[in-house]
């Protein structure tokens, strides 16, 4: 009799996931990049930098809709990468200065909220469980709130980002005995930082390394709008000291290292093909994905041809199974999207959110 084949899990986890940890979801964010929280010398310019240039180039004013990150980034990154202006005020250059400045914020953000959800952890224990493989967890999300999560449920956990990362705080993972899960951040992480002469890329498991480093911040990025940020004044309000930013290997200065909200995604380093590349072996080879807060959004088309890639691979062979796709989203608002991409009968769909979904888990 033929043994049968144990479950292997790939969680897919969008914004609605770490909406569960109290971390807002992309619509919600631009109404929190002016937020009055950020009182310091260098967030108060950051502020009233980005507030200019929403008014400038989205006519915003105090009170008023406020433009989505979409439009933000693809604007800066599709007049960057071509090298035009946004208008006779923003350069490039600027415009550049500005982008480092939002994502800057943007980390800030996701750094002033967060809880631990038992609905997540309720999932993750399920998942984990000895009669299933978690074969790997592939994240939309710049936030940490999942190796949060695993740190606290998995003594000496070790993430396995599926690429060349280094530990920023040792010289390798050798060291480190505790479980491993394959997390697979296709758009980056907020807690990377990402060497751009070496091609470094460090994490730091217990925080957000890109904002305790402040990699987004340069002087001559303030100085282009305010001529005071002289280098003593902006290294005494940075408060960081400059070799605390150097790669570990070749002591270049390090920056983010993202994909940010924009249509004109860079997935250019090397790092991003190992991960997307791994992605999709993973994807392929599970029998049972589970999407949690995801709704397909049309930006995310890289990301859509590697899940119908992958859920084809080898659906063409005898014997292959069906696989399993469950979609926890909240409401109905997300099920055209899955109807049209899987098929209507290709896909358990609970509109419930995470909580209604694990309550009807099984171990």
């Amino acid at each position: 009799m033929k043994s049968k084949q144990p479950e292997t899990i790939a969680l897919i986890l969008g914004a609605g996931f770490s909406k569960c940890a109290e971390i807002p979801l992309q619509a919600e964010f631009p109404s929190y990049l002016l937020s009055e929280d950020f009182s310091s010398h260098i967030d108060r310019a950051i502020s009233a930098i980005l507030a200019e240039f929403m008014a400038d180039v989205f006519g915003w004013k105090v009170g008023g809709a406020w433009p989505t990150l979409e439009d933000i980034f693809t604007f800066i990154d599709l007049s960057t990468s071509s090298g035009h202006h946004l208008g006779i005020k923003y350069t490039p250059k600027l415009l550049r200065a500005i982008r480092r400045m939002a994502i800057h914020r943007v980390f800030s953000v996701l750094d002033q909220r967060f809880r631990y959800s038992s609905e997540i952890t309720r999932l993750l224990e399920y998942c984990l469980d000895s009669r299933r493989v978690l074969s790997g967890i592939v994240v939309l999300n710049w936030d940490i709130a999942l190796e949060k999560h695993l740190s606290s449920m998995l003594p000496g956990f070790c993430p396995d980002y599926c690429c060349d990362a280094q530990d920023w705080n040792r010289r390798s993972d050798s060291g480190r005995l505790g479980p491993r899960v394959k997390i697979l951040k296709v758009h980056g992480s907020s807690n990377w930082v990402y060497c751009e002469n070496c091609g470094a890329l460090f994490y730091d498991l217990n925080e957000k390394l890109s904002l305790r480093t402040k990699v987004g911040l340069i002087k001559h990025d303030f100085r282009l709008f305010n001529e005071k940020f002289t280098g003593r004044a902006f290294n005494r309000e940075l408060g960081i000291a400059p070799n605390e930013r150097k790669c570990r290997r070749c002591k270049n200065m390090v920056s983010s290292h993202i994909a940010t909200f924009s249509y004109r995604k860079s997935f250019r380093t090397h790092a991003f093909s190992q991960i997307w590349h791994n992605a999709f072996e993973i994807l392929a080879a599970s029998n049972r994905w589970v999407f949690v807060g995801y709704s397909l959004p049309k930006a995310d088309f890289e990301l859509k041809h590697l899940l119908k890639c992958s859920q084809l691979m080898l659906a063409h062979l005898a014997g292959q199974p069906r696989r399993r796709i469950d979609v926890v989203s909240k409401g109905d608002a997300a099920r055209a999207e899955y109807e049209s991409f899987f098929g209507a009968e290709h896909f358990h769909y609970y509109s419930s959110e995470l909580a209604g979904y694990v309550s009807q888990l099984s171990v």
